[in-house]
């Protein structure tokens, strides 16, 4: 459990992370609010990691489920991919309460 409370942390903090670097040219007033996708900085980061995705998961299964994976959740801005990641596993991780159950 304290791992998965560990990822939540470290998800929300990339999450926070992208959200104010899409955010800072709107705030600094030089050009509109526009999230950058998730394929977009996957691009950026690492090519070729992105086309070995590609090429593993159309050649496992189908290409029409890379499509359907791209455009559910690659398509989706950075932040909203690993706040939602966030969410999952803070909710999966989260300290259970203890109910005490008294028998008379």
């Amino acid at each position: 459990m304290a791992a998965l409370r560990f990822l939540a942390g470290l998800f929300a903090l990339i999450a926070i992370i992208a959200l104010v670097a899409d955010a800072t040219p709107w705030l600094n007033g030089s050009g509109p609010f526009a999230g950058t996708s998730f394929e977009t900085q996957w691009e950026r980061i690492s090519p070729n990691s992105l086309a070995a995705a590609r090429e593993r998961v159309s050649a496992g299964v189908s290409p029409a489920v890379w499509s359907a994976i791209e455009a559910v959740v690659i398509g989706f801005p950075t932040w909203a991919v690993f706040g939602a990641l966030a969410l999952i596993t803070g909710t999966l991780g989260r300290r259970r309460r203890r109910v005490n159950i008294f028998v008379n």
